[in-house]
């Protein structure tokens, strides 16, 4: 995730990106901050891309409901998490669709929360785009079952749907690794959602659709394990 910590006080902003970093990794969250409004939407005008961000409201030159404004001037969909030292402010954020509101100095337990509700957020809203006939076929990743390879072609299952591309297989897994860490190869020719799985043994997965695909035997126990850590991951 690239998350944006907006705030005029350079404390707060080292403090919250210390503590993201010790609750996240810095391998799996970069953090990009910012003096004040101006430099956020600066940012914007520019072309920069942010999974979400952390925004002060009280700020001495542009304040963060005024920056967060024109950021849905760019973005409708980008989630705000509004930090405040006065609770009262918060009511303003509904007007600009506020995702969170965490009180300053910020609570770590009440930030892994956040930090747990942003990450389910995005994963649902993260798009895999396939292009076929000139045309581009867009369906969330969290639909995506599973991908297979059939012959000289790929074949992507979604729900209720499945899209056949002539495509190397592994051109394929690096695609969807792009937009998601919940896919494990369980066969070489099928690279599933875990999301998806309802029951996995030593030779073959169950799907939440009631489909069976083989596991091989080499992979029956990564399998299992990715299985245990993606529970885990989205249990929190």
């Amino acid at each position: 995730m690239k998350l944006a910590i907006v705030d005029d006080e350079s404390v707060y902003r080292s403090q919250i990106a210390n503590l993201i970093d010790s609750v996240c990794g810095r391998e799996d969250v970069s953090c990009f901050l910012y003096s004040d409004g101006s430099e956020l939407i600066r940012s914007f005008e520019n072309g920069f891309s942010l999974d979400a961000i952390f925004l002060d409201i009280e700020m001495k030159d542009v304040d963060g409901m005024t920056a967060a404004r024109k950021v849905r001037e760019y973005s409708k969909d980008i989630p705000i998490i509004f930090l405040t030292s006065h609770t009262e402010l918060a009511m303003d954020g509904y007007e600009v669709d506020a995702f969170r509101f965490l009180s300053k100095p910020v609570n770590e337990v009440k930030l892994k929360e956040t930090l747990a509700d942003l990450e389910k957020k995005l994963k649902v809203d993260e798009k895999i785009v396939l292009r076929k006939d000139g045309e581009e076929i867009i369906n969330s990743v969290s639909d995506l079952i599973y991908v297979e390879a059939a012959n000289n072609c790929v074949r992507f299952r979604f729900k209720g749907d499945a899209v056949e591309l002539r495509m190397k297989f592994a051109d394929a897994l690096k695609m969807v690794d792009g937009v998601s860490r919940d896919f494990f190869k369980i066969h070489r020719s099928y690279y599933v959602n875990l999301a998806h799985v309802k029951k996995l043994s030593a030779t073959e997965v169950i799907l939440d659709d009631k489909e069976v695909l083989p596991v091989a035997r080499s992979a029956a126990s990564e399998a299992k394990k990715s299985l245990l850590e993606f529970i885990r991951r989205n249990s929190r």
